[in-house]
């Protein structure tokens, strides 16, 4: 793909963040001095969120690699199940 376009597509994507046109994408931040970038999703499913990107002009052109989110409150529940599990092992192991 010619550079022209490639920079066409990419300036297209971004002022559709600006115009906010994508109600779904909260959050958007291009990495300073980086050809890449980071920008949240609200999805309720996975084919939502795959929807969301491949709409986007650059969609095509860009890698995209997905970090699902969740709450300081869901990770910390995740840590304290998983201390519940390793106190659980810890007499197993010493015996």
């Amino acid at each position: 793909m010619p550079p022209q376009v490639m920079l066409q597509l990419v300036r297209q994507t971004f002022e559709s963040f600006i115009e906010k046109r994508e109600p779904r994408i909260k959050q958007y931040f291009p990495f300073a001095g980086e050809r890449a970038g980071a920008f949240i999703v609200e999805a309720g499913s996975a084919e939502e969120l795959s929807d969301v990107i491949t709409d986007l002009p650059y969609s095509g052109v860009v890698d995209v690699t997905i970090h699902p989110l969740t709450t300081i409150e869901q990770s910390l529940k995740t840590i304290k199940k998983a201390e519940q599990r390793a106190a659980q092992m810890a007499p197993a192991i010493a015996r």
